[in-house]
């Protein structure tokens, strides 16, 4: 596979999972629980989510090293990059080095 086709898996994987939250969060809860359907929506979510953490570790792009599983680190229009996930800050464009690694899910 050449890196386009891999950046292209990269972006269906965040469509699909965020399609499959959005599925989750509308099914009916009953009695204050979430059906086995739900809990089956979440689980398949959070693999998506860390097949995409994978690919884009792969891929160069750089993810937060306090988040599991890991989430990519967006840059503002200013250049200041921080974790849609958790909203901490990374200094220069990079996620701060952690006990957990660099900032790369290998």
């Amino acid at each position: 596979m050449d890196i386009d086709a891999l950046h292209s898996a990269l972006l269906s994987i965040v469509v699909l999972s965020k399609k499959l939250r959005s599925v989750r969060e509308n099914l009916p809860v009953k009695d204050g629980t979430r059906s086995g359907v739900a809990e089956f929506l979440h689980e398949v979510e959070r693999d998506l989510q860390i097949t995409k953490a994978t690919l884009a570790g792969e891929l160069g792009f750089t993810l937060c090293p306090r988040c599991w599983p890991p989430e990519l680190v967006t840059t503002d229009l200013e250049g200041r990059a921080n974790c849609p996930s958790c909203g901490k800050a990374c200094h220069n464009g990079k996620a701060p080095d952690s006990k957990h690694g660099n900032g790369r899910f290998k």
